[in-house]
């Protein structure tokens, strides 16, 4: 299973960042939710849906 390297480090850093912020409560937390997390959702379905997609036209 070969994942997109660029697309799991962004992912990584916007998870992060959601943590470190609403850790220290920088903005309110809804807000976190609504931009970071969802955000990592959406980039993590794409990159799984990538994988999927590639190895089932390899078999």
């Amino acid at each position: 299973m070969k994942i997109n390297k660029v697309g799991f480090y962004i992912l990584n850093v916007i998870l992060l960042s959601a943590i470190i912020i609403g850790q220290y409560e920088w903005i309110e937390p809804r807000t976190v939710i609504s931009i970071l997390i969802i955000a990592a959702f959406i980039i993590s379905a794409s990159l799984t849906y990538g994988v999927t997609k590639k190895t089932k036209r390899n078999e």
